[in-house]
């Protein structure tokens, strides 16, 4: 026989023994309740947070001018004809 056939008969009965090594062993492991192996249990995953809601557009902010009430001396709008809070006209 060649060098080579007799490498490959050597490699073929290397790997006959390893594959019946792995099923007795497979069968050793059922019948004993190693089967699976032993692992830590993993972390619960982390809730998802939700993405906070977007800002609502805002209205641009208007500025008034403002003076102040005779009677009260609460300040209301130029353009109010009279004071909220006494009732009397703007002067």
């Amino acid at each position: 026989m060649g060098f080579l056939l007799k490498i490959a008969l050597f490699g073929l009965a290397l790997y006959g023994v390893y594959r019946t090594f792995r099923h007795w062993k497979g069968l050793f492991d059922r019948f004993t309740g190693n089967d699976l192996p032993q692992r830590p249990p993993s972390p619960p995953p982390a809730p998802a947070r939700p993405e906070p809601p977007a800002a609502p557009a805002r209205k641009p902010v208007v500025i008034e001018d403002t003076v102040q009430c005779t009677g009260c001396g609460a300040y209301i709008s130029t353009t109010a004809e009279k004071c909220g809070q006494c009732g009397r006209p703007r002067l």
